[in-house]
Parts: C-alpha cells; structure tokens; sequence
C-alpha cells in the first residue's frame, strides 16, 4: 500500500469517525427541541456531520493547514461554522436561538474537524462515546419524568438508538485496544488470548446487562413507584406537612350531598418543587440499591460459574498435577511500602502454626530494624541481618532503641528461621517452643 492509498484510508475512516460523533452528541441535541421545532435535532446532526465533512475535506486537500498554529486553526474554524450556520439559517428563517445554536453545532463541528485525530479509539472518542451512553440513559428516563421535558418523548427511540451504538462502539474500541497489547509468544508468535477472551466475556455481560437494563427501566419504575409513595408519606408524616383533618363522613342516602371540608373545597395548590427534588432523590436512591444487589449478586453467581466450570474448559493433560520430587521455595525480604494508616485497623495476630509464627518473629524483628534506622539489604541472609542489627547496636546513638533481650533474640533466632525455612525443624520441637519464649520476653 503507497502513501497515497493510506492517506485515503484515513480519510475515510476521519469521515466515518466523524459521523459517528454525530451519533455520540445526538441525545444532548434533542434538548434543543424544547424551544425549536421537532425536526431541529435531526437538522443539527445533518449540519454536524456536513460541516465536519467538508473541514476534514479542506484538511485533506490543503495539508498546509496542519501546520498552522492552533490559534490560526481555531479562528478558520470559526469562520467555516458561522457561515455554515447563516446559510440554512436565513434561508429558512429560523429564529435567532435556532440560528445561535445552528452556529454552536457548526462550529463545533469544524473545530473538531481540525483537531481530530487519526483512529477510532483515541482518548477523545472514548469521551464522546461515554458521554454519548450517558446522556442518552439520563434523558430517556427524564423525559419520561419530568414536566417540561415530556417533548423529548418523540426521541426516545432515536436517543435508545444512539445510545447503543456508543454503547458497542466503546465495546468494540475496548476490544481493539486490548487486542493491541497482547502479550506474543517468543517462539510461535501467536497471541496469548486467554486473559483477553475472559475480559471480553464479562465486558459482553455487561453490554448485555446494560442495554437490558435500559430497555427494561419503565417496567423497574413501576416496581419502584409505590415504594417511592410510602417513603415520601413517612417523610411527610415525619415533618408534620400531613393534614390532619378526618375524612369527610359518607352520606348514607342517596339524597344526602356530600360535604368538604373547606381545605378541600379551595382551588388545587402548586406542587412544591421540594417534594418533587426530594422524590427523585428517594426514587434515585431506591434503583441504586436494587442495581447494587442485582451486581452483587451477579458477581457471586459469576465467582461460582468460574469455579464451576473451570476444571472442564481446561485439557486434560493440564488437568493432572506435576509430579515433583521437591518443592524450591524463594523467600526475599523486601520493604514494605509505607501505606497511609486507616481507621479501626487491626494488628496482627500471632499465628498458631510454628513454621508460621517463626516466620512471624522475624518479620517483625526485622522490620522493627527498618524503623529504627538499621541498613539492612534485600540481598541479605537471615545472619548477614542479625549481623547487621547488633553491629547498629553498638553505636550510642541506636542503644537507646534496643530492648534487652535483643542480643539473645539475634543470636538464636536465625537459625531457628533457617531451620524452618528448609523444613527441618516441626511444630512441637524443642527450638521453636524455645523462640517462643524468647519472643515472649522481648517483646514486652
């Protein structure tokens, strides 16, 4: 392929990339509906993706201009947005909102024209695309919801429609992305897909999770309504805003009237916009902990599944454990990174087994060493340490810091740690009931 063949392809995919943030930004378009007419959405995408055409044109066909300062960048593209947006405005005489936001989408078209970069998963197509699946689930719930935004009903369809395009367009992105850093084998050369192929199931469970959740959101408001209408009655109930007053008594002939109190009998108040704050916060609040026990769950149900079922995806040759004569085991020591201390913290216990809690004493002793200012290295030997904490020892500036069994501790305890390290020291033998007690009375 010349350099003229990639060029075009890259031309291409601009445009089609383009076009596809269009997509991403159609749901925030719709707002625009509320103070123009019906089909100005669908008029703001056309321009959007027009306009962008034409600028990636003129950055393909003059590639002077990639090499003009972005100052010299910005203010072409917005001379290229307000005249694409004077155009249709004044020949359709649309009002000056209309045309102001005609000139918003253009220019914003035009400058991302400019500035785009090359690829489908750059870190700018990743934010469309959140902010495209975002807004499209945000204003699909509102306007179903919300007063003055029920003439955002008639895009409910088209904003699902857009959000599920950025929805698997980000999957597909996250694909490409992960595929790229695939780890290659030295010899073979073929890709190692079995930590890939596991991300990418779960990634198409929560694709599938999050498109059925959406489509399935009026049926879970439903659900959701009278637990609503209990938790505001509570709360009214709470703050004394309840009336008070009895029913009405029932006639009980038909010839009697029914009469109202004089609360009732008065014109329908305003609803208060507390209330209706205060009742999306309670209906909010009540769909987030059903989708965090509904993903809690799912993750348990997963865990088992990969448990279940992991034994059968594996060959049968991999299934039989290796057969080996002895186990070599590599200990380091190794400094722990200095973590910020959280709240009601709980200090270590000693452990039960011996081989454990020796490994426990000298662990600590070490690391009581550390803190004291002792230099001791990751490459030395349980003596080289011992050596390395009496020799500080004997500095007058570190003797304050020593506890009095500390040359007994130094002087049995590596051994001791040798000893179990390599297995040849037991639960109950005389060595570690003996640090045991050593341990003991240092450590008070």
């Amino acid at each position: 392929m010349n350099e003229n063949d990639e060029r075009q392809r890259l031309h291409l995919l601009s445009m089609l990339a383009l076009m596809c943030i269009g997509v991403y930004l159609f749901p925030i378009m719709t707002i625009t509906s509320l103070y123009t007419q019906w089909l100005f959405p669908f008029m703001l995408l056309g321009l959007f993706v027009v306009t962008g055409w034409c600028v990636l044109w003129l950055h393909h066909r003059f590639t002077g201009l990639a090499e003009c300062s972005s100052f010299v960048r910005g203010a072409a593209a917005l001379v290229i947005g307000t005249l694409f947006a004077m155009i249709p405005g004044m020949l359709l005489h649309l009002s000056w909102p209309a045309i102001i936001t005609l000139a918003v989408c253009s220019i914003t078209a035009s400058f991302t024209g400019f500035h785009y970069e090359h690829g489908y998963h750059s870190a700018m197509m990743w934010r469309l695309q959140i902010m495209g699946i975002f807004s499209a689930i945000v204003l699909t719930i509102a306007a179903g919801q919300i007063q003055f935004l029920w003439p955002l009903q008639l895009y409910t369809m088209y904003m699902y429609a857009a959000g599920v395009i950025s929805f698997v367009l980000w999957i597909v992105g996250q694909y490409r992305a992960q595929l790229d850093r695939a780890v290659l084998n030295d010899g073979s050369r073929r890709l190692v897909l079995r930590e890939f192929t596991r991300v990418n199931h779960r990634r198409m469970i929560w694709m599938l999770v999050v498109i059925a959740g959406v489509g399935a959101f009026p049926s879970l408001a439903s659900w959701l309504a009278p637990l609503r209408d209990r938790v505001l009655g509570w709360i009214r109930s709470l703050l004394g805003t309840s009336s008070t007053q009895a029913p009405p008594d029932i006639p009980q002939s038909p010839n009697e009237t029914l009469t109202l109190p004089d609360e009732w009998s008065g014109p329908p108040s305003e609803p208060s916009m507390f209330w209706e704050v205060l009742s999306w916060v309670v209906f909010g609040a009540a769909a987030a902990v059903m989708i965090w026990l509904l993903t809690k769950l799912a993750r348990v149900i997963w865990s088992k599944l990969e448990e279940r079922f992991k034994g059968m995806l594996q060959p049968v040759q991999k299934r039989e454990a290796s057969k080996t004569e002895y186990v070599d085991i590599s200990e380091s020591l190794e400094v722990p990174t200095q973590l910020r201390k959280r709240w009601f913290r709980r200090k270590e216990s000693v452990p039960v087994q011996g081989g454990e809690r020796i490994r426990y004493y000298y662990r600590t002793w070490v690391n009581q060493a550390l803190q004291r200012g002792v230099g001791i290295e990751k490459s030395h030997t349980p003596l080289e340490a011992a050596e390395a904490i009496m020799k500080s020892s004997n500095t007058s500036d570190m003797k304050s810091h020593f506890k009095s069994g500390e040359e007994e501790l130094a002087g049995r305890l590596p051994a001791v740690y040798n000893a179990v390290r390599y297995g040849r020291n037991g639960e109950e033998h005389p060595d570690v009931i003996e640090m045991d007690r050593i341990w003991k009375s240092y450590s008070k």
